[in-house]
Protein backbone atom coordinates (compact mmCIF):
# COMPACT_ATOMS: atom_id res chain seq x y z
CA UNK A 1 0.00 0.00 0.00
CA UNK A 2 1.36 3.38 -0.99
CA UNK A 3 2.19 5.78 1.81
CA UNK A 4 1.13 9.37 1.22
CA UNK A 5 3.22 12.05 2.87
CA UNK A 6 2.02 15.54 3.66
CA UNK A 7 3.10 18.07 1.05
CA UNK A 8 4.99 20.03 3.68
CA UNK A 9 7.40 17.10 4.13
CA UNK A 10 8.29 16.68 0.46
CA UNK A 11 10.96 19.41 0.40
CA UNK A 12 12.78 17.54 3.16
CA UNK A 13 13.17 14.48 0.92
CA UNK A 14 14.47 16.38 -2.11
CA UNK A 15 18.17 17.20 -2.58
CA UNK A 16 18.96 20.33 -0.62
CA UNK A 17 21.92 22.69 -0.73
CA UNK A 18 23.90 22.53 2.50
CA UNK A 19 23.54 25.60 4.71
CA UNK A 20 26.06 28.29 3.77
CA UNK A 21 29.29 28.10 5.73
CA UNK A 22 30.47 31.47 7.08
CA UNK A 23 33.62 32.60 5.26
CA UNK A 24 36.06 34.76 7.21
CA UNK A 25 37.38 37.48 4.88
CA UNK A 26 35.94 35.91 1.71
CA UNK A 27 38.02 36.29 -1.43
CA UNK A 28 34.97 36.54 -3.69
CA UNK A 29 31.52 38.03 -3.21
CA UNK A 30 28.61 38.12 -5.65
CA UNK A 31 26.87 41.42 -6.44
CA UNK A 32 23.64 41.84 -8.39
CA UNK A 33 24.05 45.57 -9.09
CA UNK A 34 25.00 47.01 -12.47
CA UNK A 35 25.87 50.70 -12.94
CA UNK A 36 26.78 52.54 -10.89
CA UNK A 37 27.89 49.79 -8.51
CA UNK A 38 27.13 50.77 -4.86
CA UNK A 39 29.97 50.28 -2.40
CA UNK A 40 27.64 48.30 -0.15
CA UNK A 41 27.68 45.52 -2.79
CA UNK A 42 31.37 44.91 -2.07
CA UNK A 43 30.61 43.45 1.36
CA UNK A 44 33.06 45.83 3.01
CA UNK A 45 30.71 47.96 5.09
CA UNK A 46 28.62 51.04 4.37
CA UNK A 47 31.53 53.44 4.02
CA UNK A 48 30.96 55.10 7.39
CA UNK A 49 27.52 56.48 6.54
CA UNK A 50 25.39 54.66 9.09
CA UNK A 51 21.61 54.61 8.97
CA UNK A 52 21.07 58.36 8.83
CA UNK A 53 18.67 59.97 6.39
CA UNK A 54 19.99 60.89 2.96
CA UNK A 55 19.81 64.51 1.85
CA UNK A 56 21.24 66.20 -1.23
CA UNK A 57 24.70 67.41 -2.15
CA UNK A 58 24.94 70.91 -0.71
CA UNK A 59 27.35 73.70 0.17
CA UNK A 60 28.59 73.96 3.75
CA UNK A 61 31.25 75.86 5.68
CA UNK A 62 34.65 75.48 4.04
CA UNK A 63 33.37 73.20 1.29
CA UNK A 64 30.30 70.97 0.93
CA UNK A 65 28.41 68.05 2.44
CA UNK A 66 27.37 64.97 0.47
CA UNK A 67 23.96 63.32 0.36
CA UNK A 68 25.24 60.69 2.82
CA UNK A 69 26.43 63.30 5.31
CA UNK A 70 30.17 63.27 4.55
CA UNK A 71 31.58 66.74 5.19
CA UNK A 72 34.31 67.89 2.77
CA UNK A 73 36.55 70.83 3.74
CA UNK A 74 39.16 72.33 1.41
CA UNK A 75 42.27 74.25 2.43
CA UNK A 76 45.57 74.91 0.71
CA UNK A 77 47.10 72.18 2.91
CA UNK A 78 44.68 69.54 1.65
CA UNK A 79 41.16 68.15 1.65
CA UNK A 80 39.59 66.74 4.81
CA UNK A 81 36.66 64.30 4.76
CA UNK A 82 34.68 63.71 7.96
CA UNK A 83 32.32 60.73 7.87
CA UNK A 84 29.16 60.26 9.98
CA UNK A 85 30.99 57.36 11.66
CA UNK A 86 33.51 59.86 13.06
CA UNK A 87 36.34 58.69 10.82
CA UNK A 88 38.47 61.49 9.36
CA UNK A 89 40.48 61.24 6.15
CA UNK A 90 42.93 63.87 4.96
CA UNK A 91 44.30 64.09 1.42
CA UNK A 92 47.31 66.33 1.88
CA UNK A 93 48.68 68.65 -0.78
CA UNK A 94 51.76 66.43 -1.13
CA UNK A 95 49.58 63.52 -2.29
CA UNK A 96 49.68 61.51 0.94
CA UNK A 97 46.38 60.24 2.40
CA UNK A 98 46.29 60.32 6.21
CA UNK A 99 44.08 58.95 8.96
CA UNK A 100 43.93 60.81 12.27
CA UNK A 101 45.23 57.66 13.96
CA UNK A 102 48.56 58.06 12.13
CA UNK A 103 48.30 55.61 9.21
CA UNK A 104 48.92 56.97 5.71
CA UNK A 105 49.22 55.87 2.08
CA UNK A 106 50.70 57.30 -1.08
CA UNK A 107 51.89 59.68 -2.28
CA UNK A 108 49.57 59.99 -5.27
CA UNK A 109 51.37 62.71 -7.16
CA UNK A 110 48.59 63.81 -9.52
CA UNK A 111 45.68 63.24 -7.14
CA UNK A 112 42.95 60.65 -6.78
CA UNK A 113 39.21 60.00 -6.94
CA UNK A 114 37.43 58.87 -3.78
CA UNK A 115 34.17 56.95 -4.20
CA UNK A 116 31.91 57.30 -1.15
CA UNK A 117 29.23 54.96 0.14
CA UNK A 118 26.47 57.36 -0.96
CA UNK A 119 27.72 57.21 -4.56
CA UNK A 120 29.36 60.62 -4.48
CA UNK A 121 32.75 60.99 -6.17
CA UNK A 122 35.38 63.32 -4.70
CA UNK A 123 38.01 64.18 -7.33
CA UNK A 124 41.16 65.82 -6.02
CA UNK A 125 43.61 67.08 -8.65
CA UNK A 126 47.17 68.01 -7.63
CA UNK A 127 49.76 69.93 -9.61
CA UNK A 128 53.55 69.93 -9.68
CA UNK A 129 53.63 73.58 -8.63
CA UNK A 130 55.44 74.15 -5.35
CA UNK A 131 53.13 77.10 -4.55
CA UNK A 132 49.70 75.60 -5.34
CA UNK A 133 49.84 71.84 -5.02
CA UNK A 134 46.07 71.50 -4.48
CA UNK A 135 44.77 72.49 -7.90
CA UNK A 136 41.08 71.51 -8.10
CA UNK A 137 38.46 69.63 -6.08
CA UNK A 138 35.22 68.41 -7.67
CA UNK A 139 32.40 66.66 -5.82
CA UNK A 140 30.18 64.71 -8.24
CA UNK A 141 26.71 63.41 -7.36
CA UNK A 142 25.08 62.11 -10.55
CA UNK A 143 24.69 65.10 -12.86
CA UNK A 144 25.28 67.62 -10.08
CA UNK A 145 28.85 68.83 -9.51
CA UNK A 146 30.12 71.26 -6.89
CA UNK A 147 33.68 72.59 -7.09
CA UNK A 148 34.68 73.98 -3.66
CA UNK A 149 38.31 74.49 -4.73
CA UNK A 150 39.26 75.81 -8.15
CA UNK A 151 42.62 76.80 -9.62
CA UNK A 152 44.34 76.76 -6.25
CA UNK A 153 41.76 78.84 -4.37
CA UNK A 154 38.48 78.36 -2.46
CA UNK A 155 35.47 78.57 -4.75
CA UNK A 156 31.71 78.12 -4.92
CA UNK A 157 31.59 76.82 -8.44
CA UNK A 158 29.00 74.59 -10.09
CA UNK A 159 30.19 72.60 -13.07
CA UNK A 160 29.25 69.65 -15.26
CA UNK A 161 30.56 66.12 -14.60
CA UNK A 162 33.62 65.26 -16.64
CA UNK A 163 35.75 62.17 -17.15
CA UNK A 164 38.40 61.34 -14.56
CA UNK A 165 41.73 60.05 -15.86
CA UNK A 166 43.45 59.40 -12.52
CA UNK A 167 43.48 56.65 -9.90
CA UNK A 168 40.20 55.52 -8.31
CA UNK A 169 39.69 54.49 -4.71
CA UNK A 170 36.69 53.38 -2.64
CA UNK A 171 36.10 54.54 0.94
CA UNK A 172 34.80 51.37 2.60
CA UNK A 173 34.44 50.15 6.19
CA UNK A 174 33.91 53.19 8.43
CA UNK A 175 35.07 55.48 5.62
CA UNK A 176 38.79 55.06 6.26
CA UNK A 177 39.27 51.63 4.66
CA UNK A 178 40.69 52.71 1.31
CA UNK A 179 40.61 50.24 -1.60
CA UNK A 180 41.89 50.81 -5.11
CA UNK A 181 39.32 49.50 -7.62
CA UNK A 182 39.98 48.12 -11.12
CA UNK A 183 37.46 46.12 -13.19
CA UNK A 184 37.83 43.50 -15.90
CA UNK A 185 34.34 43.42 -17.41
CA UNK A 186 32.04 42.09 -14.65
CA UNK A 187 34.95 41.31 -12.29
CA UNK A 188 35.93 44.12 -9.89
CA UNK A 189 39.36 43.78 -8.24
CA UNK A 190 39.79 45.60 -4.91
CA UNK A 191 43.19 46.18 -3.31
CA UNK A 192 43.45 47.55 0.22
CA UNK A 193 45.61 50.67 0.26
CA UNK A 194 44.94 52.17 3.69
CA UNK A 195 43.29 50.97 6.90
CA UNK A 196 43.41 51.99 10.56
CA UNK A 197 45.38 49.63 12.79
CA UNK A 198 42.30 48.84 14.90
CA UNK A 199 40.43 47.71 11.78
CA UNK A 200 43.17 45.76 10.01
CA UNK A 201 41.76 42.38 11.08
CA UNK A 202 38.31 43.28 9.70
CA UNK A 203 39.38 44.58 6.30
CA UNK A 204 40.67 41.93 3.84
CA UNK A 205 43.81 42.77 1.92
CA UNK A 206 42.12 42.05 -1.42
CA UNK A 207 38.66 41.15 -2.67
CA UNK A 208 37.09 40.11 -5.96
CA UNK A 209 33.51 41.17 -6.69
CA UNK A 210 31.64 39.27 -9.43
CA UNK A 211 28.78 41.28 -10.94
CA UNK A 212 26.28 38.54 -11.72
CA UNK A 213 23.65 40.43 -13.76
CA UNK A 214 25.67 40.45 -17.02
CA UNK A 215 26.72 36.81 -16.51
CA UNK A 216 23.13 35.58 -16.20
CA UNK A 217 21.86 37.78 -19.02
CA UNK A 218 24.59 36.53 -21.36
CA UNK A 219 23.80 32.88 -20.54
CA UNK A 220 20.18 33.44 -21.45
CA UNK A 221 21.17 34.98 -24.78
CA UNK A 222 23.71 32.23 -25.46
CA UNK A 223 21.10 29.52 -24.96
CA UNK A 224 18.73 31.19 -27.44
CA UNK A 225 21.27 31.52 -30.22
CA UNK A 226 22.29 27.81 -30.45
CA UNK A 227 20.12 25.61 -32.68
CA UNK A 228 22.54 22.79 -33.58
CA UNK A 229 20.93 19.37 -34.13
CA UNK A 230 23.61 17.43 -32.24
CA UNK A 231 22.16 15.84 -29.08
CA UNK A 232 25.22 16.71 -26.96
CA UNK A 233 24.93 20.36 -27.96
CA UNK A 234 21.22 20.42 -27.19
CA UNK A 235 21.88 19.01 -23.72
CA UNK A 236 24.62 21.58 -23.08
CA UNK A 237 22.38 24.44 -24.20
CA UNK A 238 19.50 23.18 -22.06
CA UNK A 239 21.79 23.05 -19.03
CA UNK A 240 22.97 26.61 -19.59
CA UNK A 241 19.36 27.78 -19.96
CA UNK A 242 18.45 26.03 -16.71
CA UNK A 243 21.30 27.76 -14.86
CA UNK A 244 20.21 31.14 -16.24
CA UNK A 245 16.64 30.43 -15.12
CA UNK A 246 17.82 29.62 -11.58
CA UNK A 247 20.33 32.45 -11.50
CA UNK A 248 19.05 34.06 -8.31
CA UNK A 249 19.44 30.73 -6.51
CA UNK A 250 22.80 29.65 -7.93
CA UNK A 251 24.32 33.17 -7.81
CA UNK A 252 22.60 34.72 -4.76
CA UNK A 253 23.31 38.42 -4.32
CA UNK A 254 25.71 39.15 -1.51
CA UNK A 255 26.94 35.58 -1.20
CA UNK A 256 30.51 35.03 0.01
CA UNK A 257 32.15 32.15 -1.84
CA UNK A 258 34.35 29.51 -0.24
CA UNK A 259 37.28 27.88 -2.02
CA UNK A 260 36.62 24.62 -3.85
CA UNK A 261 40.31 24.01 -4.56
CA UNK A 262 43.12 25.19 -2.32
CA UNK A 263 45.65 25.65 -5.10
CA UNK A 264 43.23 26.96 -7.76
CA UNK A 265 41.13 30.09 -7.94
CA UNK A 266 37.95 28.04 -7.87
CA UNK A 267 34.96 28.69 -5.62
CA UNK A 268 31.75 26.91 -4.62
CA UNK A 269 28.35 28.11 -5.83
CA UNK A 270 24.90 26.91 -4.85
CA UNK A 271 23.35 23.85 -6.52
CA UNK A 272 26.65 21.99 -6.90
CA UNK A 273 28.21 24.47 -9.37
CA UNK A 274 31.69 25.96 -9.20
CA UNK A 275 33.20 29.18 -10.53
CA UNK A 276 36.86 29.39 -11.54
CA UNK A 277 39.08 32.30 -12.50
CA UNK A 278 41.56 31.21 -15.16
CA UNK A 279 44.77 33.26 -15.34
CA UNK A 280 46.55 31.21 -18.01
CA UNK A 281 45.86 30.60 -21.68
CA UNK A 282 45.19 32.77 -24.75
CA UNK A 283 41.89 34.20 -23.42
CA UNK A 284 43.03 34.84 -19.85
CA UNK A 285 41.81 36.14 -17.59
CA UNK A 286 38.44 34.40 -17.90
CA UNK A 287 35.71 33.06 -15.65
CA UNK A 288 34.60 29.45 -16.10
CA UNK A 289 31.43 27.81 -14.78
CA UNK A 290 31.60 24.11 -13.93
CA UNK A 291 28.92 21.59 -12.96
CA UNK A 292 30.45 20.25 -9.77
CA UNK A 293 34.06 19.14 -10.06
CA UNK A 294 33.74 18.38 -13.78
CA UNK A 295 36.94 18.81 -15.82
CA UNK A 296 35.29 20.84 -18.61
CA UNK A 297 33.50 24.17 -18.18
CA UNK A 298 29.88 24.64 -19.22
CA UNK A 299 30.48 28.25 -20.21
CA UNK A 300 33.40 30.67 -20.13
CA UNK A 301 33.42 34.45 -19.89
CA UNK A 302 36.35 36.40 -21.31
CA UNK A 303 37.07 39.55 -19.32
CA UNK A 304 39.38 41.72 -21.45
CA UNK A 305 38.71 43.72 -24.59
CA UNK A 306 35.05 43.17 -25.44
CA UNK A 307 33.99 40.67 -22.73
CA UNK A 308 32.00 37.74 -24.11
CA UNK A 309 30.52 34.38 -23.06
CA UNK A 310 31.22 31.08 -24.85
CA UNK A 311 29.45 27.75 -24.61
CA UNK A 312 31.86 25.04 -23.52
CA UNK A 313 32.39 22.63 -26.43
CA UNK A 314 30.45 19.45 -25.52
CA UNK A 315 31.72 17.43 -28.51
CA UNK A 316 34.29 14.82 -27.49
CA UNK A 317 36.17 15.01 -30.80
CA UNK A 318 36.66 18.78 -30.53
CA UNK A 319 37.21 19.47 -26.84
CA UNK A 320 40.02 21.98 -27.39
CA UNK A 321 38.37 23.73 -30.35
CA UNK A 322 36.06 26.72 -30.27
CA UNK A 323 33.19 27.29 -32.66
CA UNK A 324 33.11 30.22 -35.01
CA UNK A 325 30.31 32.58 -34.01
CA UNK A 326 29.91 30.88 -30.65
CA UNK A 327 30.48 33.93 -28.49
CA UNK A 328 27.94 36.44 -27.18
CA UNK A 329 29.07 39.80 -25.88
CA UNK A 330 28.41 40.67 -22.27
CA UNK A 331 26.37 43.75 -21.41
CA UNK A 332 28.56 46.71 -20.51
CA UNK A 333 28.95 47.07 -16.75
CA UNK A 334 31.07 49.04 -14.24
CA UNK A 335 32.15 51.29 -17.10
CA UNK A 336 33.87 53.83 -14.86
CA UNK A 337 36.04 51.18 -13.17
CA UNK A 338 37.39 49.34 -16.23
CA UNK A 339 41.16 48.84 -16.46
CA UNK A 340 43.03 51.50 -18.42
CA UNK A 341 46.26 50.59 -20.17
CA UNK A 342 47.56 54.15 -19.86
CA UNK A 343 47.78 53.65 -16.08
CA UNK A 344 48.99 50.03 -16.37
CA UNK A 345 45.90 48.96 -14.43
CA UNK A 346 45.67 45.56 -16.10
CA UNK A 347 49.09 44.51 -14.80
CA UNK A 348 48.30 46.06 -11.42
CA UNK A 349 45.02 44.16 -11.01
CA UNK A 350 46.55 40.89 -12.24
CA UNK A 351 49.17 41.27 -9.52
CA UNK A 352 46.43 41.66 -6.90
CA UNK A 353 44.66 38.52 -8.19
CA UNK A 354 47.98 36.67 -8.21
CA UNK A 355 48.28 37.17 -4.44
CA UNK A 356 45.25 34.95 -3.98
CA UNK A 357 47.14 31.97 -5.40
CA UNK A 358 48.38 29.73 -2.61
Amino acid sequence: MAILLPACLLPLLLPQDPPPVPVLHPEVVLAAATDPVPLAEFGLGDGGLGAGERATLRWSAGGCTTAGGVRIECRSAGVKLTFPSGRELLVAADGLVHLRTGEFAGPFATGLELRLGCGTLVRIALSASARQRLRDVQVVDGERVLQPWRRGEPATWIDRPSAWAGLRFCCCGDGGDLYRAVAFGPLVVLDRTLVAADRADRAPRERLVVLTAPLLQSMGELARQHRQPDAAVRRAVATVAAVAGRGDTIFPAGAALARAERHELRWLLRGGYELQLQLDGPLAPRLSLFAGDGPRPMVEWTLLGSPAVYLGNPLEEAVEKRWHGNGTRLPRVAADLQARELLFERAYAMGVIGRLRR
